[in-house]
């Protein structure tokens, strides 16, 4: 449906849940609202799209890098929260109705797509960072899936570009803890061991780096003791400037401390080098010159009775 020349939405109703996705043309000004509607919920925070999670009346969201070329210079992590009692499911949704509530802004976060509590020094106006995204080198952020504890007590929000998840009490909203995909006890980051994701790297080309997860989306296991974590590969197909990879796949988090840390401990590694399509230039990144295609952007998790 068309409400305007500036805006245009889609719906979707299936029995009690309700979709609904905005597109917006929005200015410069503008950036950053939050739309969302119904008993399950799709935001859009201009166009980065946040993953959602639902406990008590409470949506927690995550907002990263845009995925448009101009997410290439931005630096993204971020959760908000805001009130699910407040939407009427009755009627159309209000623009910004409830205004999230803002709970963890890093610190290094440039002043763009919305946010306007970045970084900013004498060197630096907060409105770019061109660190790229290969490891060891860059110094960008990038908030993308997020995932509940079987509890409901935490969320495990993972980092794209950093390789590290990032852990928040749901009750008093606080960050509790961080670990890392890259090292074998989740915790040494690249001075310790290297995790799994090393030994399942791509090796056809020599200049890609190694042990990059690059993890895109996420679920629980229905026992809660795991996440499978979609990561991506050497070719991203969407995102390039923020989600090269070098073992596509999906990863396996042994979660632990009662769900407030984990570990990597394996990955799934997929392959299809049937695409033949070139390579195009990857930002910040490498461009990679090997035959591996294979992109993984979610994992879901289905029981089998």
């Amino acid at each position: 449906e068309v409400l305007s020349e500036k805006v245009a939405v889609a719906r979707l109703g299936v029995g009690d849940l309700r979709f609904e996705l905005r597109l917006s043309k929005v200015s410069s000004e503008e950036k950053g609202r939050v739309m969302g509607v119904g008993t399950l919920h799709l935001f859009v925070i201009s166009v980065d799209i946040m993953l959602l999670w639902k406990k008590e009346e409470v949506v927690l969201g995550t907002g990263g890098v845009s995925a448009s070329g101009a997410g290439a210079t931005q630096s993204t992590f971020i959760l908000y929260a805001l009130d699910d009692s407040k939407f009427d499911a009755n009627n159309d949704p209000k623009e910004n109705f409830p205004f999230p509530s803002q709970i963890f802004n890093d610190k290094t976060n440039t002043n763009t797509i919305g946010n306007f509590y970045g970084k900013v020094t004498s060197n630096d106006p907060g409105t770019s960072n061109d660190s790229g995204q290969l490891p060891n080198q860059t110094t960008r952020r990038d908030s993308h899936g997020a995932a509940v504890t079987l509890d409901g007590k935490y969320v495990h929000v993972v980092d794209r570009i950093q390789n590290v998840v990032e852990v928040f009490d749901t009750i008093t909203e606080e960050r509790v803890g961080t670990y890392d995909l890259v090292s074998k006890d989740g915790k040494s980051g690249r001075e310790g061991h290297a995790g799994p994701c090393l030994k399942r790297s791509v090796l056809d080309d020599n200049d890609l780096q190694l042990n990059d997860p690059a993890p895109d989306l996420l679920e629980l296991t229905p026992d809660g003791k795991h996440l499978m974590v979609a990561f991506r590969g050497p070719n991203p197909v969407t995102v390039s400037h923020a989600a090269q990879g070098s073992c596509p796949g999906v990863g396996i988090v042994e979660l632990s401390k009662d769900g407030t840390s984990g570990k990597l401990v394996d990955v799934l590694r997929t392959t299809n080098t049937v695409d033949t399509v070139p390579v195009g230039t990857i930002p910040g990144g490498r461009d990679y010159s090997g035959a591996e295609r294979s992109d993984v952007h979610g994992a879901i998790v289905v029981a089998k009775n």
